[in-house]
């Protein structure tokens, strides 16, 4: 556990969270493990987001059911219920609109995670209310705060929004027991101005309301469970001290292009990290970005992020001089091992858009790498491949769409970002896991 200086002087790095920020939202999803949670870490949030008129909306995962497993008064069922209405309540407190409550009634504290029987099914109604809500604000459980059904939460999430294709929303992770039961490997290392901090005090009153109204967990009303749980004084005290405070970890929110070391280690654990070489999905994509290709010998190609080389293998046929890039000089030394009958292929190690080479291209191939680029790389490397290409040059682009938590953009981001890019539109495919547009400068 932290000692009380360790946690005032890790709380204290906090950078306010201005209200302005929170003007500019549209609808905010919460994640909540058990009843009482959303009181405790965000009431305060929860009201000035319903003052702006942003439409907030309720996730609970676990049906609360074991705070007091000894009780006879209150066993499982009717205590989940009675949670569940002191949840509404505080809600109704919160003026949050019912019908935007959703209860997953995963068992308190067995809740399942990554890996475990019925976690996937949680995935499935999760990835369909992704959909529905379309949030671009989460709130969830910080990753290693110290309760199960709370890592369990923040799993979940991670792994619904990895399937959801959705527009990737902004993601705050809140403190729970992270101010109580903390072990030194569960405190976050965090950036500068990765933790906000939240004045809420003109809610303070309201936010003792909220949290007082889930009377089971605050008071001894389940009286015959003397193991049973209770929130004490000293506990609840640190969520009523006027700040609430969320962490937007660029683990889970990067916005900047990923850095050399990133795959460097990849592909030094994991020669094949991808499984290019055997996975279905990569065949067939490949297959599919081979044959929307008007088909003719180019002169002059460039392939951006050639990885271990194997759709370069299927490109280097169709071109008399074909440059393949890549930064991970591991990944280079095996497609230069792949393609050395090749001598139309010239191997070069650099990112974009700081090494994109010189040259005019008839045929630009980037697949699986746009979203690797902050949204300002992206639109300099977009700049650089049409200058680049010659009048009827080709423009291949091959990303999937689904949220991966490490990259700052979606395949979908990647792609619309060249609608408005001049070039002729050719072709436009999409499966359930990936996007193919075709582009030609004319």
């Amino acid at each position: 556990m932290i000692n009380k200086f360790e946690k005032t002087k890790f709380w204290s790095s906090a950078v306010p969270l201005h209200a302005e920020r929170l003007k500019k939202l549209n609808c905010c999803l919460i994640m909540v493990p058990h009843p009482d949670d959303e009181s405790l870490a965000c009431a305060g949030l929860i009201s000035k987001l319903i003052e702006n008129g942003t439409q907030v909306h309720i996730i609970l995962t676990t049906d609360g059911s074991r705070s007091h497993p000894n009780s006879k008064k209150y066993p499982a069922a009717k205590l989940s219920q009675l949670r569940r209405d002191e949840l509404e309540k505080a809600l109704g407190l919160l003026k949050v609109d019912l019908n935007h409550l959703r209860c997953y009634q995963a068992q308190d504290s067995l809740m399942p995670t990554k890996g475990v029987e019925g976690f996937d099914d949680l995935v499935g109604i999760l990835v369909d209310d992704l959909k529905r809500i379309q949030p671009d604000l989460i709130l969830l459980p910080y990753e290693l705060d110290p309760h199960c059904d709370h890592r369990a939460t923040h799993q979940l999430l991670i792994s619904s929004l990895e399937k959801a294709a959705i527009a990737r929303p902004v993601l705050w992770e809140y403190p729970i027991w992270l101010y109580e039961h903390a072990a030194p490997s569960d405190i976050p290392v965090l950036e500068k101005g990765e933790l906000l901090a939240l004045d809420v005090t003109e809610y303070s009153a309201l936010k003792a309301r909220c949290i007082a109204a889930h009377v089971s967990q605050t008071t001894t009303f389940i009286d015959d469970d003397p193991d049973g749980f209770i929130l004490l004084p000293e506990v609840i005290d640190n969520f009523t001290r006027g700040m609430e405070y969320f962490m937007e970890r660029k683990k889970i929110n990067p916005s900047a292009t990923l850095k050399e070391t990133y795959f460097e280690n990849m592909y030094q654990r994991d020669t094949d990290p991808w499984d290019f070489e055997e996975s279905v999905y990569e065949n067939l994509k490949y297959r599919a970005t081979i044959a929307a290709i008007p088909q003719r010998v180019y002169k002059n190609a460039l392939e951006i992020g050639c990885s271990i080389g194997v759709l370069t293998k299927m490109l280097a046929p169709l071109c008399e001089k074909l440059i393949a890039m890549d930064l991970s000089i591991t990944a280079l030394e095996s497609a230069e091992k792949r393609l050395s009958d090749y001598v139309q292929v010239t191997f070069l190690k650099g990112g974009i858009p700081q090494d994109f080479p010189d040259g005019d291209f008839d045929l630009v191939v980037m697949s699986e790498v746009g979203y690797y680029l902050s949204k300002t790389d992206l639109q300099h490397t977009k700049k650089q491949i049409i200058k680049s290409l010659q009048t009827n040059g080709v423009l291949i682009l091959v990303h999937w769409t689904h949220f991966v938590a490490d990259y700052p953009l979606t395949g979908d981001e990647v792609h619309d970002l060249f609608l408005d890019s001049g070039l002729s539109h050719r072709h436009s495919s999409c499966t359930a896991d990936y996007r193919m547009d075709v582009y030609q400068n004319q």
